[in-house]
């Protein structure tokens, strides 16, 4: 165990002893990234999201989703786990605020959080949201259903319904997710839902400091995602992961490979690396401050990442990508910023050959791709500007 990681882990564990990070607790303190910007205190907010230490893109997520409201004033948040079941006294506390914004991540799945009272993540009733009395928001939500995965319970359809009726907006993070939503609402609830792409998109902008370490050698990182392995790669999980493996150690002619793993399970891949002979660093950004995910992501040359986080949040810092797509959130994110070249389907027939012509040519074109990224963000800055500015307008 590196002395890194040790001094990492004692970080979380004083974390976890000043602001514990249990479901049950409404007051969620999330650690700073870049310095205070403001200084004028705002509302009284609550923040449902999922927070977790143990993976490094919901680690990161809160954060950035604060600090893209923060933009004119600092707001006073109180978090709360999107988890912990919205009884009578977290219904006081909640009513007690001047408003409600939930996100970002992929709260609308069905399996993380198996529940009868909504169908999705959050543990609250039809019954309670109807006693909710300030304004709520959706910020940067995905529907992150898999492949082939079951559909919703038939209460996630009434439970959207009344939430889109009390909502200022519903803000998803791509269209793939807006065009999937609407499909359980009725059209006159529609102009509710818009498009609200995730903070960790536009890290640059919030952290400029943090975003402006860059890199002297080229070094490739690489991040795969194990959960729901079935439902990603079906049968052909090893031939699939074999070939990726045999394409990375062909760019490892090119660049250094570092494997960043968000979370524990993601290191299911070292084998097919070790196995392939391919030469690599590994870095934990788990169980770690969010501004040392940011800055690893900003000191590599390009990220090869098969999570939704690990493709938003290097594209965040400016880095080019190339996205390992097994999810459908991964391929509506390069649509949404016009970028589809910038993705591989992990299940076509030729995918190692694609993989390594698309990584060759971003290695060969940074200059131009970082040029693009920069506009890229500019736009998804103003959308998120004007939502922030929405949702406190509605509480005033």
């Amino acid at each position: 165990m590196s002395l890194t990681f040790i001094i990492n882990r004692a970080y979380w564990m004083k974390q976890r002893m000043k602001f514990s990070l249990r479901p049950n607790m409404i007051n969620q303190d999330v650690p700073e990234i870049g310095e205070a910007r403001t200084s004028e205190l705002g509302k009284r907010i609550g923040h449902l999201a999922m927070y977790t230490d143990g993976n490094a893109g919901d680690t990161l997520l809160p954060r950035t989703v604060r600090d893209a409201i923060d933009c004119d004033v600092s707001n006073d948040w109180k978090g709360i786990h999107a988890h912990r079941v919205v009884n009578r006294k977290l219904l006081e506390e909640i009513n007690e605020l001047d408003g409600l914004l939930i996100g970002g991540g992929g709260l609308f799945l069905r399996d993380t959080n198996p529940n009868d009272l909504s169908g999705w993540q959050w543990s609250c009733s039809v019954k309670a949201l109807e006693q909710i009395n300030v304004p709520i928001a959706l910020f940067a939500v995905g529907y992150n259903r898999f492949r082939g995965q079951k559909d919703f319970k038939p209460v996630f359809r009434r439970h959207l319904k009344l939430l889109a009726e009390k909502s200022v907006f519903l803000g998803l993070r791509n269209t793939g997710s807006i065009n999937a939503v609407k499909t359980y609402l009725p059209d006159s609830l529609h102009h509710k839902i818009r498009f609200q792409p995730c903070p960790t998109t536009i890290c640059s902008k919030l952290y400029p400091g943090v975003c402006s370490v860059g890199t002297e050698k080229p070094v490739i990182a690489l991040n795969c995602a194990f959960d729901r392995i079935e439902l990603r790669l079906d049968s052909r999980k090893d031939l699939i992961l074999n070939q990726l493996a045999v394409g990375i150690k062909e760019l490892s002619r090119h660049a250094k490979i570092a494997y960043y793993s968000h979370a524990k399970s993601d290191e299911q891949m070292l084998p097919y690396l070790e196995k392939a002979g391919v030469l690599f660093e590994l870095k934990k950004l788990y169980y770690i401050p969010p501004r040392e995910v940011v800055e690893a992501y900003s000191r590599i040359s390009l990220a090869i990442g098969m999570r939704g986080h690990a493709q938003m949040v290097p594209f965040g810092c400016g880095t080019p990508i190339i996205s390992l797509i097994s999810h459908d959130k991964v391929r509506w994110f390069l649509e949404d910023i016009g970028q589809p070249n910038w993705g591989v389907e992990m299940t076509s027939p030729d995918f190692r050959s694609a993989l390594i012509e698309a990584a060759r040519s971003a290695l060969a074109n940074q200059k131009t791709i970082r040029t693009q990224i920069e506009g890229i963000q500019t736009r998804l800055l103003t959308i998120t500007q004007k939502n922030a500015a929405d949702f406190i307008a509605a509480m005033n």
